[in-house]
C-alpha cells in the first residue's frame, strides 16, 4: 500500500471517530435540552423506600454518578410510564441506576 493509501485510511478513521464523538455530544445535548427538569432518581429512591436526601447525601461519588446518569438517560419515556404505575419492580429492565437504587434502599444501605 502506498503512503497516500495509508494516509487516506488514517484520515478516514479519524473522520469516523470524530463523527461518533460529535454524534454522542449531540445526542446528549438533545436529551438535556428536551428534558422536563425532573430528577426521576429521587422518585425512584422514594418508591423503593429510601429518602432521596439521605441516599444522595451518603452516596458521595456514586450518588453524583447516579444523578448524571439520570440526567443523561435515554430511557426517560420508560421511566415516565413506570413511575405512575405504582410498581416497585420492573425498573431493572430500563434504569441505568437500578443497582444504585437497590443499594440505597436495601438492608445494607451505604
Amino acid at each position: 500500500m502506498s503512503t497516500f493509501g495509508v494516509n487516506a485510511a488514517v484520515l478516514a478513521a479519524l473522520i469516523a471517530v470524530m463523527g461518533l464523538i460529535l454524534y454522542a455530544v449531540l445526542a446528549a445535548s438533545w436529551r438535556v435540552i428536551h428534558d422536563d427538569g425532573r430528577l426521576r432518581l429521587a422518585e425512584m429512591l422514594r418508591r423503593q423506600g429510601a429518602a432521596p436526601e439521605q441516599a444522595l447525601g451518603v452516596g458521595g461519588y456514586q450518588a453524583a454518578i447516579a444523578v448524571r446518569r439520570c440526567m443523561m438517560c435515554a430511557h426517560k419515556s420508560e421511566c415516565n410510564q413506570w413511575l405512575p404505575s405504582g410498581a416497585k419492580g420492573g425498573m431493572e429492565a430500563f434504569c441505568p441506576n437500578a443497582e444504585f437504587v437497590a443499594r440505597m434502599s436495601g438492608p445494607h444501605r451505604a
